[in-house]
Formats: structure tokens, sequence, C-alpha cells
């Protein structure tokens, strides 16, 4: 009998930390912190990986060593192409991206994709923001979209434990390598 109460018991402390929002009580996002952190929240890294919607950036990130960074600690949000966007690339244009001689382009590209920081779509504002390249991206809010560098975001606020992901249809092109490969802004 006492072993079923301790049991219970576990149990009611283990949902302890939802039962607030589960009542319409208290701040859902510190509830939600909670359970994240409770069940060993993923890396951006992590986030990627576990997608196949986004194999071909996992493979980017790997080849230019973005991987470990966005897998440490750290606040950063990401701008996230689909596979189908990589594939809106000119016919060879990720083959010679991914070539060992052209890594410092395509940490250059992959860096202009992420934002130090975790910026959630709300935190968003028209206006340019500084890429981890360097280079500023624009951002239009419209009614119910956010827009970067005139793609439309589909996925949005999607949480890691360092950060945040939005994911985008096309590759963002910084300034610096437009032409390259064909690349264009």
């Amino acid at each position: 009998m006492k072993t079923k109460n301790y049991a219970c018991l576990g149990l009611f402390l283990s949902l302890a930390p939802a039962i607030p929002v589960a009542l319409g009580q208290g701040d859902p996002s510190e509830t939600s912190k909670s359970v994240q952190t409770a069940l060993g929240a993923k890396s951006l890294t992590d986030v990627v990986s576990d997608s196949t919607t986004f194999s071909t950036l996992k493979k980017a990130l790997k080849a230019a060593d973005l991987d470990v960074t966005l897998a440490a600690k750290g606040a950063y949000t990401l701008i996230a192409p689909t596979d189908d966007a990589f594939g809106k690339l000119p016919e060879g244009t990720l083959t010679k991206l991914l070539l060992p001689e052209n890594k410092e382009k395509l940490r250059s590209l992959l860096l202009y994709h992420v934002i130090a920081g975790k910026m959630l779509a709300a935190d968003l504002k028209d206006g340019e923001v500084k890429t981890m390249n360097g280079e500023k991206v624009a951002i239009k809010i419209g009614s119910g979209s956010v827009m970067i560098e005139g793609e439309k975001v589909y996925s949005a606020d999607v949480m890691a434990s360092n950060g945040v992901m939005h994911s985008v249809g096309a590759v963002l092109v910084p300034k610096s390598l437009e032409g390259f490969v064909g690349l264009k802004k």
C-alpha cells in the first residue's frame, strides 16, 4: 500500500510544473520552459538532424563545422532553408559550395541564416537584423506572416535548448556571395 502512495506522489510531483497552465493560471511560456528542461530539450543541431525536411542543411552545417556551434550553449535564431529551398539553387551550386576549398564561402552563406540571440516570431519587427556573417537581413511583418529577405517563414518558433528555428523556402544569399557559382540575391 505504501508503494502505491509513493508512486502517486511521484506522478503528482512530475506533473506539478504543468498544473498552473492546465488550470489557466501562471505564465504558459515559463511552464513550457520547465517541461522542456525536464524533457532534455534538443539543440538547434539536434532539431535540424532529427528532421527529414532539413537533411541538406544538416549536411551543409557539418561541412562548414557549424553543427558544433549550433549544438553549443548560447542563444541563436536559425533561419533554416528546407531541402526544397536548396533544390532551387542553380544546378551544381550546392556541390561546389560543399567542396573543402569553398568551406569559408559555405560558412558565410550559412551564417547569413543565423542571428545571435533568440528571436521568436513575435519579437521580430520591420527592419534589418545583423546576422552572424556580419551582413543584415531584411524583415517584413505582414498580417499574419513574417518575411525574411522577401521569403515567407513557413514554420516559426521551433524551440531548441539553445535558441529557436524558423524555416524558409529559399536559401538566403548575402551580397558578399552574389554571383559565386550562380548565387543570386
